[in-house]
Order: C-alpha cells, then structure tokens, then sequence
C-alpha cells in the first residue's frame, strides 16, 4: 500500500461516523491488505528467490538480467508473472528461429549430398538403378539354371536306393534357399 493509499484510509477512517462507515473502512482495509499479500505471493525480491522458482542457477537469472530484451523487473521486486511471460516469449522465438535454422541446414545438407553425388557419378563410383537390376536377374537365371542341376549331380553320388529320397531332399533345399535368395533381391530392390 502507497502512502497516499494509507492517507486516504486513515482520513476515511476518521470521517466515519456511524458503525456502517466504520464497517465499510474495515473491508476497504482488509481488500486493501488481502490484495497487497496476493501481489507479494508473486513477486520475489531477490534473484535467489527467482533461481529457485524456475530451478535454475542465480547465475543463469543474472545473464537473464543482461539480455535483450532484459528479464522484466528491479532490484527487490521481481514480478514471477511477468518474468514467465517473458520467459516463454523468449523461447516460443527461439524455437522459430532454431525451426528455420534447422530447415536452412537440412537444405544444406541435401545440397551437399546432391553434389556428392553428381562427383561420384561422374568419376565412375555410382551405377544406375536400371544396370544393377538387369546384372541382377542375369545373375539369377545363371544361378538358378546351376542349382536346377544340383538334385541330378549329388544323386549319382548316393546308393540306388537312396537316389529317389536324396533327390527330394536336395530339391527341397535348393527350393528353400531359392526363396531365401528371391526375398533377400526383394528387400535390397
């Protein structure tokens, strides 16, 4: 409360005259007194006090102090209200501007990459999508047309009787690793 705000309710004071004045001065003391305790709550009076609210070091709310804009607020009357508005006007322009460094360095980087890449090509170190496909079923069919072969050759090897049980077998291998094989091109394609 102000000096002329206690002024002015000393005078009120002594100008009542009936208990109905009296009583009226009395509830203007205590908003008074109530709203003077509820603007403390929120404001503290020294930079400790605000280091502790938020959790931070005294040093991190001294730098505060010096940054543009400052932290709102002066010696032995710092506004929490005011300083978390501030605070977070602070980071919401931040992370706008840390979003748009981000985005120039991504473009940077795809830039870079681009460039990489036509150096690359140019030197002979990257072959096209199309090559290493049609490489790659030549070299299937060659792999295939071999392993077909397989069942008939390992058959020879075996006793009469076991040929027909061996063949199966075989063929059921190479059918496995065939669909391993198929489903490993799968994946790299």
């Amino acid at each position: 409360m102000t000096r002329s705000d206690a002024n002015y309710l000393t005078e009120l004071l002594a100008s009542a005259e009936s208990p109905e004045d009296l009583q009226a001065v009395e509830e203007l003391l205590a908003e008074q007194e109530r709203a003077e305790r509820t603007r403390d709550k929120w404001v503290c009076r020294t930079l400790a006090e605000v280091a502790e609210f938020f959790g931070l070091a005294v040093q991190t709310v001294k730098q505060w102090r010096i940054e543009s804009p400052p932290m709102p607020g002066a010696d032995g009357k710092y506004p929490l209200r005011e300083i978390v508005q501030w605070r977070l006007n602070k980071l919401a322009g931040s992370s706008v501007l840390d979003a748009k460094r981000q985005a120039d360095l991504e473009s940077i980087k795809l830039v870079n990459e681009k460039r990489a890449m036509e150096n690359a090509q140019k030197r002979g170190l990257l072959i096209e999508r199309e090559e290493v496909e049609r490489d790659m079923a030549l070299l299937w069919s060659r792999l295939a047309a071999r392993l077909t072969g397989v069942a008939d050759r390992v058959t020879t090897l075996v006793p009469a009787d076991l040929k027909a049980t061996t063949k199966d077998r075989v063929e059921q291998e190479i059918r496995i690793i065939q669909k391993e094989f198929v489903d490993s091109l799968g994946d790299l394609i």
